[in-house]
């Protein structure tokens, strides 16, 4: 079992369950020594359903805060913020980038208030995505990027143009030196799904794994827990893994990614 994990929700999101201190004692159990919180950014302006409300982020930045401090004697805490590249959401991206101790870049929208990344079954739309990860990098927006696979989830089948994606997005890690997230989320906490080229899980995505081992990108293991209970079973770890296997996979473990965020911070625009 991973001991560390950047990427961890709370019940604000309204698609998670259980207690702020739950997630804590869960990690805690399972031996974690290191436990990131990154919950979906919420912004002022009425956004994309699952998020937590603006109002809910003063509450969310104390209660974390203090679970911190309560249990630094059992484990390390940090603050994060799972953000999407928005430029019209700027104010409040900004503000997370430099007042968190990280931010996970995970688009969920090509624009605010846009195209769903889940329903994307073209090319255009594709290029968009991977567009958008461009720029939250170029402005030093985010310190990993995670799923990034997850565009896959409703695209028919692995071709030329996922093959690009994965290029593109390999580049992007490599120019930035931007790590990649290996996600044990949604994609395999559901079974795998029928697309035109066979049986996979909707993400994490093999085509886009073998391009980043051949690439050697850095990749972090991201956990993306929803549940407390997820923290202590290696099931999802173990089909997240089973899709990269054999594959000569550059992971990064027990990454100081606040350490990191620190300094990237200073090209953030």
């Amino acid at each position: 079992m991973i001991k560390t994990n950047w990427h961890t929700h709370t019940a604000r999101c309204g698609h998670a369950s259980g207690s702020d201190e739950e997630y804590v004692l869960a990690a805690i159990q399972a031996g974690f020594k290191t436990l990131g919180f990154s919950d979906h950014a919420a912004y002022r302006k009425p956004d994309p359903p699952a998020r937590m409300d603006f109002e809910q982020v003063p509450e969310y930045i104390q209660s974390i805060r203090s679970l911190s401090e309560k249990y630094k004697d059992q484990i390390d805490i940090h603050l994060g913020m799972e953000v999407e590249y928005y430029p019209d959401q700027w104010e409040e991206l900004s503000w997370y980038r430099k007042n968190l101790d990280y931010c996970i870049l995970g688009q969920h929208h090509i624009v605010f208030e846009g195209t769903s990344i889940y329903k994307v079954d073209d090319r255009e739309n594709l290029m968009a995505y991977v567009d958008a990860l461009e720029n939250g990098c170029k402005h030093a927006l985010c310190d990993y990027i995670c799923h990034p696979d997850v565009v896959l989830w409703n695209y028919p089948s692995i071709d030329g143009s996922v093959k690009e994606a994965a290029e593109r997005i390999a580049e992007i890690s490599l120019r930035y030196n931007m790590p990649l997230e290996l996600n044990c989320g949604s994609g395999v906490l559901r079974d795998m799904k029928t697309y035109e080229d066979g049986i996979r899980f909707a993400y994490p995505t093999r085509a886009f794994f073998e391009v980043f081992a051949e690439k050697k990108c850095p990749v972090i293991i991201g956990l993306d827990i929803h549940n407390p209970k997820l923290f202590l079973t290696d099931k999802y770890l173990d089909r997240a893994l089973s899709v990269i296997e054999g594959l000569d996979v550059r992971i990064l473990e027990d990454f100081d990614l606040v350490s990191a965020a620190s300094e990237r911070k200073k090209d953030f625009y």
